[in-house]
């Protein structure tokens, strides 16, 4: 009957041609319905019929968290009756992680917030690295960089440079043989922030298969225990 505790989900990086609402959460997001949680996860820039990107490449990446510090604001709103406002949970994959952090340093609230394989290390340079990616190799994007740095310093916004404004405790998840988020970041990561446990999955790759079933019920377990009523 509820009220149901809730997990706010964001996925990581997804070719729009191709994506469809839920990629990236739905497999995990069903196993968490499955135990008795509210799982929701938005979708940005476009996305599944969401509102459109701004036009200006940095202004749309952060136009993910504005989205996030709404959806979470909602949650507050006393008609909507099935949630638990006392336990509202992250949970973070790859860039989805990336943007767990930042909310989790912008609000400074105790969402407890579970990261598989986040992308962590400062901005620019967690942009950059994959401009080998695109088609162009990131020439636009560069262009583009170089003109907002003549505008604003980039260090103002680095989420490594806020890592001591969490407050919430953190449960991170690595494989060992992920091409996506290299091992490295994620130990970088752990060493910087207090309240964090730290799994590593010898062999896994950036879905933590073939650990996906033990990261998952790891993750669940987490949830469980940090629930209020």
């Amino acid at each position: 009957d509820g009220p149901f505790p809730v997990i706010v989900m964001f996925r990581g990086y997804v070719d729009q041609k191709e994506f469809k609402t839920c990629d990236g959460t739905k497999r995990a997001g069903e196993y968490f319905a499955n135990a008795g949680f509210i799982t929701l996860a938005p979708d940005f820039l476009g996305y599944g019929g969401s509102d459109a990107e701004a036009g200006n490449i940095f202004e749309s990446r952060f136009q993910t968290y504005t989205t996030v510090l709404t959806l979470l604001e909602s949650l507050n709103h006393p008609a909507i009756q099935p949630f638990n406002y006392s336990s509202i949970f992250l949970w973070g994959h790859s860039n989805g992680g990336q943007i767990a952090l930042t909310v989790l340093e912008i609000t400074q609230a105790e969402y407890p917030t579970v990261l598989w394989a986040p992308v962590s290390k400062p901005f620019p340079y967690s942009i950059l690295y994959y401009t080998d990616e695109s088609d162009d190799k990131g020439r636009i994007i560069r262009r583009e960089l170089a003109k907002f740095e003549e505008d604003y310093d980039v260090e103002k916004y680095s989420l490594v440079n806020y890592l001591d404004r969490i407050k919430a405790p953190l449960e991170l998840h690595q494989g060992t043989y992920d091409d996506a988020v290299p091992v490295v970041w994620s130990d970088e990561l752990a060493k910087k922030i207090e309240n964090i446990k730290y799994f590593k999955y010898s062999g896994a790759d950036h879905n933590l298969n073939p650990s996906w079933n033990l990261s998952v019920a790891r993750s669940l377990d987490f949830f469980n225990k940090n629930l209020t009523e």
